[in-house]
């Protein structure tokens, strides 16, 4: 039987290990990630990224040939991760259109480290011009968050019914307006999370009163 164990030694030896290039990409936009949120987007070179992820340069360049191809594989994985708990809210709601944009709005607050790093990203990558002027050019064909915010809460006040007055056009600027400013003030310690979601609260308990006080009603 020893002869048996040599040889299964052998193999395990000669056979080369898989590699999990998905998790082995993941490891690295994790750590452009930790990189931003410390010391900005500027930061975030590949000698930078490689060390914090206990990883070569050379397989940085291998798997994303450049900081632009990084940066944006980095801001598909925050973005996929941020539509996932969007959707988590959205299924958790009541399915009313009050409900779906309370969902909607505050799943974007950073409010635990997931969506703090989220936050962080999508401020790092929108304040930095070097990386619009590298980007695809297919991106431009692309919506943007605040269109797509905007989209979104005009859709949902259109549902209604909503208030008397309420002009859902004006609306829903002045929502994707305001969002951007709360979750910034959460991040820099200016509001409490309770703060930032009584603000919500306020407004869609003026723009759905109806359903707000058949909520309230015992």
């Amino acid at each position: 039987m020893r002869w048996h164990f040599f040889v299964i030694r052998v193999y395990h030896k000669r056979v080369p290990k898989r590699v999990d290039h998905s998790a082995r990409r993941r490891e690295i936009t994790d750590a452009v990630c930790r990189v931003t949120v410390r010391h900005g987007l500027a930061a975030a070179t590949f000698r930078e990224v490689a060390s914090e992820a206990n990883v070569s340069v050379r397989l940085v360049q291998y798997y994303f040939g450049t900081k632009a191809g990084l940066i944006e594989a980095t801001m598909q994985q925050v973005s996929e991760q941020s539509i996932a708990r969007l959707n988590q809210w959205i299924e958790a709601s009541d399915g009313t259109p009050r409900g779906e944009l309370e969902a909607f709005l505050k799943s974007f607050i950073p409010s635990d480290d997931e969506s703090r790093i989220a936050m962080h990203m999508f401020v790092a990558v929108a304040g930095n011009p070097s990386r619009a002027a590298t980007s695809d050019a297919s991106a431009a064909d692309q919506p943007t968050s605040n269109e797509m915010l905007h989209a979104m809460v005009l859709h949902q006040l259109e549902r209604g019914p909503v208030a008397p007055g309420v002009e859902p056009e004006i609306e829903a600027a002045l929502i994707t307006a305001m969002m951007p400013g709360l979750g910034n003030y959460l991040l820099e310690g200016s509001a409490t999370l309770d703060q930032v979601n009584a603000t919500i609260d306020y407004h869609l308990d003026r723009l759905f009163p109806i359903e707000s006080a058949s909520e309230a009603a015992p």
